[in-house]
């Protein structure tokens, strides 16, 4: 018997795998991000890295577009 509808379409495996999908995106963009910090601006404060664990995806789109002209990590993160 084939298989007719997408992973995405299935009432209980959809939500479970977009859910694991954006969650490995921002992991991603999160270590991504981190390691950009890290580099331009030295080693993290304990404060940064707590703030930017817990922002969400679009947060650090934000602060990847700021990355480039913050002159801290005080004012990337404001």
């Amino acid at each position: 018997m084939p298989i007719t509808i997408g992973i995405l379409e299935h009432d209980v495996l959809g939500p479970v795998f977009t859910k694991g999908r954006q969650e490995g995106v921002r992991e991603g963009m999160l270590t991504i991000l981190s390691r950009m910090v890290t580099k331009r601006f030295g080693a993290l404060p304990g404060w940064a890295i707590v703030k930017l664990a817990a922002m969400p995806v679009s947060e650090l789109e934000e602060v990847n577009e700021r990355m480039l002209d913050a002159p801290s990590v005080e004012e990337l993160l404001r």
